[in-house]
């Protein structure tokens, strides 16, 4: 009984939606009916007029049977020709969906709403592959941490992160390649534009705002060396070995432009890679420094030196044309430090006088605002043809050393970590990314491995230029009795040699030149694609996989050998740079005062962060006038052990019961800039806490 009522209703339910739809399936009906009378009628016309043809009214003589004949065959055509009509307008019929008055002709109207309703679902049906494909990197996304991870407590340092993103990307990519999922396949496609605006920005802002920019601008010489000079000559040096192999036969015979551009975009060492790879060791602080600041630098070498070789294929290779190739480089790398200087400035000052610090509620905004004022830099930058990536490093640095002091402690930690996890999801998605392109174009279609071997040979011999500059460095800097910098040892320049991988920003370009056919002669631009992604797999793979034991067996790693602390300046040993930054610059962006020196690198050490705490709290009360300690004097109190010692007092003139051992190092840090706190510590710990002894050793 229950079957028999459910088919009742079901049937009920029926009636009653095809009596809702009977008046206008009935209209539908009827204009269907019409339009077949009239198509019916449109096609029995040209028949009877092709009757009517052959039909003769007259017998005629036999002059005109000839003419006779040439009519027929005029008749026969015109009936095709009338048929091929009817047969299109009766298609257009019943396509319609209503009828039209005008003589049961195609409405152009309907025609082109039609048209656009199918471009309206082909669109939809691209979007939806989009959000799959984004499905499939976010998976991979997820498998990269959870694999990586368990390689890590297992040990195995064979296989790093990046080659596990790589592998996840690949097999991704050739799933979809044996499915026959070619919009998938589309979108998994290395998009230069994605790569530069979407993933790399964040990477480099977060290298920038949590680096150790003391180390970075101890550096700054031979990093520059490396960055620019050397990626100049090692561009020519494989554009060289590339142009011989293929005259001689033993690689693709590849052209002159087309191997200079190679050679441009395979000699910069990628800052994903390098940062993935480097930050999950812990390298020493020094040398991250440099081979960080010399990858972050020559991305923008390796952009302009391509975009320079392609303007000269309409342009005659001359002095002139050279010499405003070097203006135009210096035009983009020194107005994009501008830049980023300047929005990294004015951030630190509307930080300062936005008072945010002192509300607690303003965390979450002191965090948007310096993303803000960073992201404006990059599309600033690119907006006037600039180099975005420059821009946004260089605000981050400015920022980490003007800015964060203008946050509270909260927005302090809140953005480093926030911009930590972003670069994190960023740099591990571009791995992914970079493994979907292994079958997303056609990296394995009748590729050269001879080619391959040539230009991965004129790499090694192209990077050869760090042991050439890491000399110069040490002859002219670093040599003497007593430098301020120690010289780059053997052992660094090995490490920074084997450090020069490739990935996401070399394959970037070549990517985009194979869609824009750059050098279509004789398959230059697929050749130039091919190659440089098969020697960023090879970097990633062997040289990242090796790299761990590399590192250890040379004792580079921070935890296994510390770095000792480069001898710090007074106010009247510092450059001109340094005084008018702790005289002028600092005060005005800060709230420092003049001569205060406060800058602690953020390594996420709760001490060095305490002793900065100290260091600006007793300069002001020590400078500010006595009704303004009176005032502050709770807050104070409430953070820091409250001392009579005043700064930079003999040690003799408190007793040393009084004094903490932190206290004492604070004490003795200002009368000793150079020594590092732990150094102080064993100092104190010999002396048994005696300050004037202390004093002495430190000094000595």
């Amino acid at each position: 009984a229950m079957r028999r009522g459910t088919v009742f209703v079901a049937l009920a339910a029926a009636l009653a939606l095809g009596a809702s739809a009977a008046p206008a399936m009935a209209q539908h009906h009827q204009a269907l009916d019409t339009y077949a009378y009239a198509a019916q009628a449109a096609k029995a016309e040209p028949t009877a007029q092709a009757a009517k043809a052959e039909k003769p009214e007259k017998p005629e003589p036999a002059a005109k049977a000839s003419s006779g004949s040439k009519g027929k065959a005029a008749a026969l055509a015109a009936s095709k020709e009338a048929e091929v009509v009817v047969n299109e307008e009766l298609d257009a019929v019943l396509l319609a969906l209503s009828p039209t008055p005008a003589g049961f002709e195609p409405d152009p109207a309907h025609e082109k709403d039609l048209e656009h309703r199918k471009e309206m679902e082909e669109e939809e049906i691209e979007v939806v592959a989009l959000k799959w494909t984004i499905v499939v990197g976010l998976v991979c996304l997820i498998l990269t941490f959870l694999i990586a991870h368990y390689l890590e407590s297992l040990h195995f340092d064979y296989l790093p992160e990046a080659g596990v993103a790589v592998l996840l990307g690949i097999a991704a990519s050739a799933i979809f390649k044996m499915a026959h999922g070619g919009m998938m396949m589309a979108d998994m496609r290395f998009d230069f534009e994605f790569f530069m605006i979407w993933l790399l920005p964040p990477i480099i802002f977060e290298a920038g705002y949590n680096m150790n920019r003391k180390a970075f601008f101890d550096n700054i010489f031979p990093t520059a060396l490396f960055a620019f000079i050397g990626t100049v000559m090692s561009a020519f040096t494989v554009a060289g070995f590339m142009v011989y192999a293929g005259e001689a036969g033993i690689s693709h015979p590849m052209g002159g432009l087309a191997a200079l551009t190679f050679g441009s975009l395979i000699s910069a060492t990628d800052p994903v890679t390098v940062l993935a790879v480097f930050q999950a060791l812990g390298v020493k602080v020094d040398l991250f420094s440099m081979v960080f600041g010399e990858s972050v630098m020559n991305d923008a070498v390796a952009i302009v030196l391509s975009r320079t070789m392609l303007s000269f294929k309409y342009a005659e290779i001359n002095a002139v044309n050279i010499a405003l190739a070097g203006v135009l480089f210096l035009k983009i790398f020194i107005g994009s430090t501008l830049i980023g200087v300047l929005f990294g400035m004015l951030s630190s000052y509307v930080m300062k006088h936005a008072h945010m610090s002192h509300h607690e509620d303003a965390l979450f905004k002191e965090s948007v605002l310096v993303a803000a004022f960073a992201w404006a830099s990059y599309y600033v930058a690119e907006a006037y043809e600039l180099s975005g990536i420059v821009a946004i490093l260089f605000c981050g640095i400015v920022m980490a050393k003007y800015t964060r002091d203008n946050l509270s402690e909260q927005a302090q930690t809140l953005t480093s970590r926030t911009f930590k996890v972003v670069a994190l999801l960023s740099e591990t998605f571009v791995f992914v990314y970079l493994g979907m392109a292994a079958f997303a174009f056609p990296i394995w279609d009748h590729i050269g491995w001879a080619t391959v071997a040539v230009a991965l040979f004129a790499c090694f011999v192209g990077r050869t230029h760090i042991y050439l500059f890491s000399y110069i460095t040490n002859f002219c800097f670093r040599s003497g009795p007593d430098p301020a910098m120690p010289p780059i040892t053997t052992t660094y320049m090995h490490v920074m040699y084997f450090s020069g991988l490739r990935g996401g920003v070399a394959f970037a370009i070549s990517a985009v030149g194979f869609q824009n056919m750059d050098f279509p002669e004789n398959g230059d631009s697929m050749v130039v694609m091919q190659t440089t992604l098969v020697i960023a797999l090879f970097t990633i793979f062997f040289m990242g996989g090796t790299i761990t034991d590399l590192a250890r067996y040379t004792g580079v790693l921070e935890r296994d050998n510390p770095t000792i602390a480069p001898k710090h300046k007074t106010l009247v040993q510092d450059s001109m740079f340094g005084k008018i930054d702790k005289l002028t610059i600092r005060p005005f962006l800060t709230h420092h005062h003049k001569g205060v020196d406060a800058e602690v690198d953020f390594d996420y050490d709760s001490n060095d962060c305490r002793i900065a705490a100290l260091t600006i709290q007793k300069s002001w009360r020590k400078k500010s006038s006595p009704a303004s300690r009176k005032k502050v004097a709770p807050l104070l109190a409430s953070k820091v052990k409250s001392t009579d010692v005043e700064l930079g007092a003999p040690a003799a003139s408190a007793a040393p019961a009084q004094l903490s051992t932190e206290d004492k190092v604070d004490q003795l840090r200002m009368q000793v800039p150079g020594a590092s706190s732990d150094d102080l510590r064993k100092i104190l710990a010999t002396t048994g806490g005696d300050m004037a002894a202390a004093l002495k050793i430190a000094k000595k």
